[in-house]
């Protein structure tokens, strides 16, 4: 008899993983431009009274959890200062998504979105969000912010440095090297993303790299990864421009 239970009961887990390995994943994870592609609708947020008066910019990230509607289901704060984070989790849990396809079906997606809080030179300051670094704000073209006064030639000409969205960006990008997870990060279970400003020159190597965010562990090896890329030239009405955008370097480790 014990051997008959023993039996039936084996039986009942191989049946059990087999269904289980039919079954398509109920939360896939994706990236955050692979997540940007399927927006359908985004509300900005509105930039705090508190926060402008007092000058404060900067880059909220989230960890948004999306549903197989494409409506965010959870958000967590990953980092941002404390005045702009609010704003930028009411704005970005009435955003909406296309449905993650997976073999097909719908699944929950796990995602990172961030939130750039940055004031113009020019009163009065707006706000420039996006779930991308290097936002635009509503009364500029898709994909490009102007340049501040100083950087716009008095004569009208072609602005020496526009800048762009890392959406845009992304697209013009020739050559990516990865970065060498620091042994010291992976031995601390360290992960993250690291944030950098990029200046990118007029044949598209990178000039300058700023550290924004990101763990002092993998910052490093983040910028001397990024110097490396290489990108075709932006061209604005035809000529070539330096071009000033945010990069984000992801490390995870593997379970």
């Amino acid at each position: 008899m014990p051997h008959r239970f023993a039996a039936s009961f084996l039986l009942l887990i191989s049946l059990a993983s087999l269904a289980a390995a039919q079954v398509v994943a109920q939360r896939v994870r994706v990236s955050s431009g692979v997540a940007s592609g399927l927006v359908l609708s985004k509300v900005d947020p509105l930039y705090p009274p508190l926060a402008r008066q007092a000058r404060i910019q900067g880059t909220v990230v989230l960890q948004v959890i999306i549903n197989r509607d494409g409506d965010v289901d959870n958000l967590q704060l990953i980092s941002g200062h404390p005045m702009l984070a609010p704003a930028a989790i009411t704005a970005v849990k009435q955003w909406k998504y296309k449905p993650y396809l997976l073999n097909g079906e719908p699944v929950m997606v796990e995602t990172q979105v961030q939130v750039n809080f940055q004031l113009s030179d020019k009163p009065p300051a707006q706000g420039i969000a996006g779930d991308q670094p290097g936002g635009i704000p509503p009364d500029q073209p898709a994909g490009l912010a102007t340049s501040t006064p100083q950087d716009l030639p008095r004569s009208g000409a072609v602005p020496q440095r526009v800048r762009v969205s890392s959406g845009v960006i992304l697209g013009l990008l020739r050559k990516k090297v990865q970065p060498d997870y620091p042994q010291e990060a992976k031995d601390a279970r360290i992960q993250g993303t690291v944030l950098l400003q990029v200046e990118i020159d007029k044949e598209g190597n990178i000039d300058k790299v700023q550290l924004i965010s990101g763990h002092p562990l993998l910052a490093p090896a983040a910028i001397d990864a990024v110097k490396q890329w290489k990108y075709r030239p932006y061209l604005l009405n035809g000529e070539p421009v330096y071009v000033d955008t945010q990069v984000q370097v992801n490390f995870t480790l593997a379970n």
